[in-house]
C-alpha cells in the first residue's frame, strides 16, 4: 500500500520530534502541517478534476468475405435472377430452384447473373438448405412416403410438422438421410454447387431440440452431420460457406463454431410470442449472448426479423447494428425480396 503525503508528514514529525522537547515538537509539527497544505490543492478543487476518459470497448472485427457483408437479402418462393441481379445485397439467400423441385433448379447461367452487380462486382449468393426437415416437394421424396399412414416412408422420416404442411422431421443421424444430402453422388450439396452456389444456408438445424425425447445424443448428432456436410462441401469447393439459421445452443461448442462461417438467427427481438410483439428480454437476452461468442470469433451473425411496421423496424435495426449483427427485414412468406426495410409494393403485409 502506498503512503500518503501527509502520512509522510506525520511520520517525519514522529522521527525528529521524539529528540525534542515537547514544545519544540509541538511546533515542528505545526510548521510540518503548514508546509504540506502550501504544496497541496484546495479540496474544492481536488473535487472537480475530470475523471479520467474511459474509451468504449471497440466492436470486433469481422474477417472473410462473410465478415465484410453489410447488407443481405432473403427469398424462398420463385426468386427471379433478372430482379435480383438489381438487388442492393452484399449476400443473399435463395432456393437452388424457382420452384424447390429439380426440373426448375438455377443454372451457372443464373447464379452468374444474381452474383454480378451493376458496377460488375460480385456478391455472394447462398443455397437454402433444409437437413432437419424433409419437403414433399424435393427430388428425394417419393409419393410411396405418405401411403399406408407412412408404413413405407424410409427410417429416417420423422413426424410430421404440424405448422408447415408437407414437412417432416428427419432423423438426421442415419447414413440414409446423409446420402441424400451431401454423401453420396448427385447429393444435395453436389447439385447446388454445380449450379454456382458459393455456399449452403442450413435450416432446421435446431430440430434436435425435438429429437431429444428420442435420442438423447441428438445435439451432438447435428454437429456431427453439420461438420461431415461442410468437410465434403469444402472437399468438392475449397471456401464453400457454412451458414446455420437458429440453434444458436450449438455454439457453446467451440468445433461447431470452427466449421461455420456465421450464424443466421430469425425474430430475435420481435416474434416469439406472436407476429410484431417484442421479445422478452428473457427470451432474447441469453440468445444475444450466444450470438456475441461467434462475432467475438470474428465472423458475422446474419439477424432477420419479421416487421412491416416502420417504427419497429427502425428501432429493431438500430440495435441488431449496435450489436454488430447485419439485419434484414422480410415478411414470413419469403416471397418477396426486400431491397430496403420497408415493405414494397406486391407484397403480401401481415400486419394491419
Amino acid at each position: 500500500m502506498s503512503k500518503s503525503p501527509l502520512r509522510l508528514v506525520m511520520l517525519r514529525y514522529l522521527l525528529i520530534g521524539a529528540a525534542m522537547p515537547i514544545g519544540y515538537a509541538t511546533a515542528a509539527l505545526l510548521l510540518a502541517i503548514a508546509a504540506f497544505s502550501q504544496t497541496q490543492p484546495p479540496l474544492d478543487a481536488m473535487s472537480t478534476q475530470p475523471a479520467p476518459t474511459v474509451m468504449p470497448l471497440a466492436k470486433p472485427a469481422l474477417a472473410g468475405p462473410l465478415g465484410r457483408a453489410k447488407s443481405w437479402g432473403y427469398q424462398l418462393q420463385a426468386p427471379d435472377p433478372v430482379r435480383l441481379a438489381n438487388a442492393p445485397h452484399d449476400v443473399l439467400v435463395i432456393d437452388y430452384s424457382r420452384n424447390g423441385q429439380a426440373d426448375a433448379a438455377f443454372t451457372l447461367a443464373d447464379l452468374n447473373q444474381m452474383k454480378t452487380r451493376r458496377d460488375g462486382t460480385q456478391r455472394i449468393v447462398l443455397a437454402y438448405l433444409s437437413i432437419g426437415e424433409a419437403e414433399e416437394y424435393r427430388f428425394y421424396w417419393k409419393r410411396s412416403y405418405g401411403w399406408l399412414w407412412g408404413l413405407l416412408a424410409p427410417s429416417w422420416r420423422g413426424p410430421h410438422n404440424a405448422e408447415w404442411a408437407g414437412n417432416y422431421g428427419v432423423r438426421y443421424w442415419e447414413q440414409a438421410w446423409a446420402d441424400i444430402i451431401f454423401d453420396k453422388p448427385g447429393s444435395y450439396v453436389e447439385q447446388i454447387i454445380a449450379a454456382g452456389f458459393d455456399g449452403v444456408y442450413l435450416d432446421k438445424i435446431d430440430e434436435f431440440a425435438d429429437m431429444e425425447k428420442q435420442r438423447p445424443s441428438a445435439k451432438a448428432d447435428m454437429i456431427s452431420f453439420v461438420s461431415r456436410l461442410a468437410a465434403k462441401g469444402r472437399a468438392l469447393k475449397p471456401g464453400f460457406f457454412i451458414v446455420p439459421q437458429n440453434g444458436d445452443e450449438l455454439l457453446a461448442d467451440s468445433g461447431y463454431r470452427s466449421v461455420i462461417d456465421a450464424i443466421a438467427k430469425e425474430s430475435l427481438l420481435f416474434g416469439e410470442e406472436g407476429e410484431g410483439i417484442e421479445n422478452a428480454d428473457a427470451i432474447s437476452a441469453p440468445r444475444i449472448a450466444r450470438l456475441k461468442q461467434l462475432t467475438a470469433e470474428g465472423k458475422p451473425v446474419f439477424a432477420v426479423e419479421y416487421l412491416d411496421r416502420a417504427a419497429q423496424i427502425s428501432s429493431a435495426r438500430a440495435t441488431l447494428e449496435a450489436m454488430g449483427f447485419v439485419p434484414h427485414f422480410a415478411s414470413k412468406a419469403l416471397d418477396h425480396m426486400r431491397f430496403g426495410d420497408l415493405p414494397e409494393v406486391g407484397e403480401a403485409l401481415r400486419q394491419p
